[in-house]
């Protein structure tokens, strides 16, 4: 019974089987899917999938070209190439890049989770078909890496902003992996992390450089704007990150604080920041040059202005901006860079930028202003006044022109706010180091307010003075107005 029914299950898989290849023989090839016949598919025969072999170097071992076949047909990398480091002339500016194997191999994957992939298939390969033990730099695993990523993201709520990013070299983005066989290193990028780093131009002949070069010329422009001023007829060609000269950092970093005053839209202050911390990762720390065109920008910046409220939130915002610039890169001011610092910082924390603010030069064109708004200030500024005239003290007698300009504006926005009991403050520290210029501005600055009271303290307490010292000819109209008013004549 066990053997019939052997037989009978036996014969039915047979009819089985036999009824389906009869089916599929009288079945018309045209009338089946592709994908029902692999060997009429599309797909084996698209030239997408034909990967290009390079030239194999004379004399090269039979296991370069097994794995550079490897590498095309079953991994799926691309874009392959071979060098040749054997017996190879250098130059000083490749010296040493001869030394480390005999052949190179480079090949491009779809992404990092293609390159991730084909590096652990690469790995198997050579251990079961080369009986060797390879060594693979650059992986990271799925474990690992999610793991990094996790870490990635604890940091990035306490840490600075150039700690955040990648700056293009993310994990799994280049692998090597040495075959220890016959000097065999195979490299496997994606395109752009291939792109950046340019390894063919170090590893090729001092003939073939040529081919790899970056260019660094300017390129010829047909933009519309083509002669109207800042717009020129040639445009600078794409920064090159891997260029490692302050200069060239420099230079880019000023180009993109220029678009951004030209337009925030398509130079965000994102990419300021960006720049700069690619730059403190290269390597260069920030001089205070640079610090102080950055801050100038943002303070000057529309873009960075629309997202305040109120003007004390706009106030306090750039106050931390600027702690925080300075604590995050680590920058270290000296007492006389702080001192040309605090005339911005002033501006920063005032309405200066506000076109109906009246300027010591608006009251000397037109003699007869007079203050009618009202503009606010942060109630930090008292204290930067204390402290530049502690760092003041502390400096050379050269900085004196320096600390003159800082009371200026000093004078300027206490007038504009009316808070006049800072700005004869202000007055009174310039009295006891003898600076009576600082004195004439005071008068031209008081000369725009209605208030009596005020205008008569500066005519009984300071004017004496500035007549003895003597008054410039051009101030005589301001000296005039102030006696006017001080004797309750408008």
């Amino acid at each position: 019974m066990i053997w019939r029914s052997l037989v009978t299950k036996t014969s039915l898989n047979v009819l089985h089987r036999s009824l389906i290849r009869t089916f599929f023989q009288s079945s018309p090839i045209k009338n089946t899917p592709w994908y029902l016949n692999p060997e009429e598919s599309s797909i084996s025969s698209s030239p997408l999938t034909q990967v290009e072999i390079p030239k194999f170097p004379t004399d090269h071992p039979e296991t370069l070209e097994n794995l550079v076949l490897y590498l095309a047909n079953d991994l799926g990398l691309t874009d392959l190439k071979i060098f040749d480091m054997r017996n190879k002339a250098t130059d000083d500016s490749t010296e040493g890049a001869y030394d480390i194997s005999d052949f190179m191999i480079i090949g491009t994957g779809k992404s990092a989770k293609h390159i991730q992939k084909a590096s652990s298939e690469l790995d198997y390969y050579i251990k079961h078909n080369l009986h060797k033990l390879p060594i693979t730099e650059g992986i990271l695993k799925s474990g690992k890496l999610a793991k990094y990523h996790r870490r990635l993201q604890r940091k990035g709520k306490t840490a600075p902003n150039y700690s955040k990013y990648d700056y293009g070299s993310s994990p799994n983005t280049w692998v090597m992996t040495d075959t220890k066989t016959d000097g065999i290193i195979i490299h496997m990028l994606t395109s752009e992390r291939r792109n950046d780093l340019n390894l063919e131009y170090l590893w090729s002949d001092p003939s073939d450089k040529h081919l790899y070069k970056k260019s660094s010329r300017r390129v010829i422009s047909d933009d519309i704007f083509s002669g109207v001023r800042y717009f020129h007829t040639s445009r600078v060609a794409k920064f090159d990150k891997f260029n490692l000269s302050s200069e060239n950092y420099i230079n880019q970093f000023s180009l993109l604080m220029k678009n951004h005053k030209l337009d925030s839209s398509t130079t965000p202050l994102s990419k300021l920041e960006d720049h700069l911390d690619l730059m403190y990762a290269s390597g260069f720390p920030l001089d205070f040059d640079t610090l102080y065109n950055y801050f100038k920008t943002v303070v000057e910046s529309e873009e960075f202005d629309m997202v305040a409220d109120n003007l004390i939130f706009l106030f306090m915002k750039r106050q931390k901006f600027l702690h925080k610039l300075v604590q995050n890169y680590n920058i270290q001011l000296t007492d006389e860079q702080l001192l040309k610092l605090i005339p911005l910082l002033i501006i920063a924390t005032s309405q200066f930028n506000n076109p109906s603010f009246l300027t010591m030069k608006k009251i000397t064109e037109a003699p007869d202003l007079n203050y009618k708004d009202i503009f606010s200030h942060s109630s930090i500024l008292p204290q930067i006044e204390t402290f530049s005239r502690i760092i003041a003290n502390s400096v050379l007698d050269e900085h004196r022109e320096l600390k003159r300009s800082i009371d200026l504006l000093l004078l300027t926005v206490y007038a504009n706010r009316s808070n006049w009991r800072h700005f004869f403050r202000v007055l009174r520290f310039a009295l006891h180091r003898n600076d009576y210029q600082v004195l004439q501005s005071g008068l031209v600055l008081i000369s725009a307010s209605d208030d009596v009271k005020v205008v008569s303290k500066f005519e009984q307490d300071y004017l004496p003075l500035l007549i003895i010292a003597g008054i410039p000819d051009e101030l005589t109209v301001h000296r005039d107005k102030v006696y006017r008013i001080a004797n309750g004549k408008k």
